[in-house]
């Protein structure tokens, strides 16, 4: 018991230096925990743990060290079935695979964190991720597959922000361009007011 209540401060105050931005030193405390939980057997801890250290790797473009905590934190959250932790954990993966430059292995790590979000009804977790992969697909010159995929995402939406409202308009448009079948419904124009 007296490991576990370290592993849960020295995680405390890992997060607390990483939000600090003091990298080395969340690192050096997240490490410790991680090996507390580990040796007290919590897994769950060890998992959270680990995707906590694989994002600060990522922050200091240490890839080989971030794919590690990041594999195994998939793995433990598997064998756990916490499948919000999994996808959190694909989440961060896809984010590591991007500022890497790989973009097709973001593109898979990423989808398969929106099907899982999807899958559990997490819709601010799958809307994030799919924001990450939006901006992934423009920066790779898929700006309608993209577009599609905001638009998608918007579908769920019952009281949209002007600038959804916007992207649904400007999508319509892009669809009529395009020559596909994105003609409006009667009474589908959504008014300019709040």
């Amino acid at each position: 018991m007296a490991n576990e209540e370290e592993a849960k401060r020295l995680y405390d105050g890992g997060i607390d230096a990483y939000r600090a931005g003091e990298y080395e030193d969340a690192l050096e405390m997240l490490t410790r925990a991680r090996d507390l939980y580990a040796n007290a057997n919590d897994r769950r801890g060890e998992g959270e743990t680990l995707n906590d250290m694989g994002v600060i790797h990522i922050q200091l473009e240490q890839w080989e060290d971030a794919q590690r905590c990041l594999d195994e934190a998939v793995t433990i959250r598997t064998v756990l079935s916490d499948r919000s932790g999994q996808g959190i954990a694909l989440g961060n993966l896809g984010m590591m695979y991007a500022r890497q430059g790989n973009e097709e292995k973001a593109v898979e790590a990423y989808e398969e964190a929106i099907a899982i979000f999807r899958e559990l009804g997490e819709r601010g977790n799958e809307k994030a991720v799919a924001r990450q992969l939006g901006k992934l697909k423009i920066k790779r010159g898929r700006f309608l597959d993209a577009l599609g995929d905001y638009q998608q995402d918007l579908e769920g939406e019952e009281t949209p922000s002007g600038a959804q409202r916007l992207a649904r308009r400007l999508y319509r448009l892009l669809g009529r361009l395009s020559g596909g079948n994105q003609l409006e419904e009667p009474g589908e124009e959504e008014s300019d007011q709040e």
